[in-house]
């Protein structure tokens, strides 16, 4: 890139008057000896000039606070939604121990037979088939509950 491409780059920032005092004087030096780069500076000053005229738009009374309140709003959100999912997390992990749990003790006082509706519950797999089963169907019946809360919530 040459000097005149590299000057004739930094016009519009010169006349927006955003460079610094060094590259103003290279700028100027330029334009003093170059009639095309001269032209478009006082173009790009004229543009400016224009622009510093125009009204400013004002931001809306209150909208700080307005956005600060959501923000503050959306985090506390966001954090309760993690707390929802951390005691779903412990939910289910205590479900899955009490489950485990109590087949060992069902298994020490019944030998490891026991028969219910023709399925040997003392069977680690039917145990563990009939224990899913059950905690899907309860899984289920809290999402409607918790879910008809979230709803009203939002109503």
């Amino acid at each position: 890139m040459t000097e005149h491409e590299s000057i004739r780059d930094m016009l519009a920032l010169a006349a927006a008057g955003v460079l610094g005092p060094e590259e103003i004087r290279l700028v100027e030096q330029h334009a003093s000896t170059c009639e095309a780069c001269r032209r478009e500076l006082e173009t790009w000053a004229g543009y400016t000039q224009g622009l510093r005229k125009l009204p400013q738009p004002q931001a809306p009374e209150g909208l700080l606070e307005r956005t600060r309140a959501r923000i503050l709003q959306e985090r506390e959100a966001a954090a309760e939604k993690r707390r929802h999912e951390l005691r779903l997390a412990a939910l289910a992990a205590f479900g899955w121990m009490a489950s485990f749990t109590l087949w060992f003790i069902v298994r020490g006082f019944t030998g490891g037979t026991l028969i219910v509706v023709g399925a040997n519950l003392g069977s680690g797999w039917t145990w563990l088939t009939m224990s899913a089963v059950l905690s899907w169907a309860t899984a289920g019946a809290a999402v409607l509950v918790l879910g008809r809360g979230e709803v009203r919530r939002f109503l």
